[in-house]
């Protein structure tokens, strides 16, 4: 009977405010984009709280983070709008009679949820298309579209080849993070001058000119000069070294926030974090796009997945 009791009574338009607070880190970007006043973002997201019983986000972080509550309540949430988009989705009529395969180039570990949300609209509007997925570096994909490869890429870039077609997606605000067995890990009011000498995770591609170079810029701005105690081309293996103690080193924030190993890594500053890397969508300017292949571009640039 509770249960019911709050279905009945909770007003959905709430947890779309939780959503965007979550996705804009902040009351006042959230406020911009609502084009809404903070202070009725505040009393939207208190109604919430009161109505749950439930502090939902930390209010005196930089961005705002949730409490586990907040987090399972933005799951929730996120699910009712992906249901409503499917709405808007399905009355294309025509949407079932498309079919084909898709081939899709994709960098690993892209994490974002409103990506997620876009993959569930085109799969309910377009039921009949097949996605060939395969991940690759970003520098594959893009030499293999530069090739007229029949397929759509989802990758980093640092300099957008001219025969390319480009859409920015998303962004991927990359934090510093220490490991569970760093010595770090536990010790309090953490200043950023203590992590100037620190042995640092490095990838690959941080290399001045590359896609990750951004990272490098910022070490060599603020005088991070701890020693390179490992190079990884590979996102998982950053986390593994970084989760070991191996060093400190930059991961993208919305990627650790999605995984199990959240509470095994603690953010470092500063609390702005350090980089925001842009991810694009490409495909080849003098190669036809199939009826399909368009069809996808046009969705997912329409739909809008950035946060």
């Amino acid at each position: 009977m509770l249960q019911q009791k709050l279905a009945d009574s909770l007003n959905w338009t709430l947890l779309h405010v939780l959503i965007v607070i979550y996705e804009e880190g902040s009351i006042s970007t959230a406020a911009n984009r609502l084009n809404i006043t903070q202070s009725a973002v505040s009393q939207n997201l208190k109604k919430l709280e009161e109505q749950l019983e439930s502090q939902l986000v930390i209010r005196n972080t930089k961005p705002l983070e949730l409490t586990p509550i907040g987090h399972y309540c933005l799951q929730v949430a996120q699910t009712i709008f992906t249901e409503i988009t499917s709405i808007e989705a399905m009355k294309g009529s025509n949407s079932h009679l498309l079919e084909g395969e898709i081939k899709l180039l994709v960098a690993s570990r892209l994490h974002n949820p409103k990506y997620n949300d876009f993959l569930v609209y085109f799969k309910k509007k377009y039921p009949n298309i097949t996605l060939d997925l395969t991940v690759k570096s970003s520098m594959d994909i893009l030499n293999n579209l530069k090739q007229k490869t029949p397929a759509v890429g989802i990758c980093l870039a640092r300099h957008i080849p001219e025969i390319l077609n480009q859409q920015l997606l998303f962004t991927q605000r990359y934090y510093l993070y220490c490991g569970y067995h760093h010595p770090l890990f536990s010790v309090p009011d953490l200043s950023f001058d203590s992590l100037l000498k620190e042995d640092f995770i490095a990838f690959n591609s941080e290399d001045i000119g590359d896609v990750l170079s951004p990272i490098t810029v910022f070490k060599e701005n603020h005088d991070i000069t701890g020693r390179i105690s490992a190079y990884t081309n590979n996102l998982d293996e950053a986390v593994r070294l970084i989760y070991t103690g191996y060093g400190i080193g930059a991961l993208p924030d919305q990627f650790i926030a999605a995984t199990h190993l959240e509470s095994k890594l603690r953010r470092l500053p500063p609390n702005e974090g350090i980089a925001d890397i842009p991810v694009y969508l490409f495909w080849h300017k003098d190669r036809a796009l199939s009826p399909i292949e368009a069809k996808f571009i046009e969705e997912i640039i329409e739909f809008d997945v950035s946060l």
